[in-house]
């Protein structure tokens, strides 16, 4: 059975990684997780994986450090969000490259490279199975946010609406608002679009926190527009023209 160590400074990236692989590939075992340069070095001394799975950009050492201390034998795949990187990961001896974030496609894609590169293939149920989940997208189901000093669990259906915060995200809920180190438009793609639309640039809500949709009259703003009213909610969310289509039947 192979073995994987994980290696990313994102908690929320880290976790969806490891759900992903976990669902596209149930025969290889996450041996650990570490969220910086340092633990991973010693980590790969340690466990002594198949494969990393290696963010570039981290505290301590950078993912291209890390690099130079994994033996032959493993296998190597850097997962960062600038593309910049791919020439030098591959001369670093990189298996692949993926950039976040990471799709189902892309991710089986690596997987197949990996598997073939090991002694046995896989029986051809495998792969047919593999192609079946292909067309299956995987959405996010739960988030870590922070709230003050403490990290919370979000149940992503229990969120209400995101809103961009600058390099954050605000995750609004009824227990409270917390925030994530992720840009919305990054966590846009891994929210299921029949639980939340976008509205604004900045706001993406969900269906079915949604009370009511107001029309603003002329005057109240430079023109006509639309707000949305949550349930047992007082904040009223703009919907920017460039998203009010969606909403132009009522």
């Amino acid at each position: 059975m192979p073995s994987a160590l994980i290696v990313e400074d994102e908690p929320l990236l880290r976790a969806e990684l490891v759900d992903q692989l976990h669902a596209l590939w149930p025969e290889l075992q996450i041996a650990g997780q570490v969220e910086n340069g340092i633990d991973a070095v010693a980590s790969i001394d340690m466990l002594k994986p198949d494969i990393v799975f290696l963010d570039i950009q981290m505290p301590g050492l950078n993912g291209m450090e890390v690099a130079r201390h994994i033996p032959e034998s493993c296998q190597v795949v850097f997962v960062t969000a600038y593309a910049d990187y791919a020439l030098a990961a591959f001369d670093a001896g990189a298996s692949d490259y993926l950039v976040k974030p990471v799709t189902t496609s892309r991710l089986l894609q690596t997987i197949r490279r990996l598997k073939s590169r090991t002694a046995a293939s896989p029986p051809p149920a495998v792969w047919e199975q593999l192609f079946e989940q292909e067309s299956v997208p995987v959405y996010l189901k739960w988030i870590k946010a922070s709230s003050g000093n403490s990290v919370r669990l979000v149940m992503v259906s229990e969120v209400l609406y995101f809103q961009s915060n600058e390099k954050y995200t605000r995750v609004v809920t009824d227990n409270g608002d917390s925030l994530i180190r992720l840009p919305l438009k990054s966590l846009l793609d891994q929210l299921d679009p029949q639980l939340f639309t976008q509205i604004h640039r900045s706001a993406v809500v969900n269906l079915q926190a949604i009370d009511r949709i107001e029309r603003i009259e002329s005057g109240v703003r430079s023109g006509p527009g639309l707000e949305v009213i949550l349930k047992g909610r007082t904040e009223r969310l703009t919907v920017s023209e460039g998203f009010a289509k969606q909403f132009r039947q009522m």
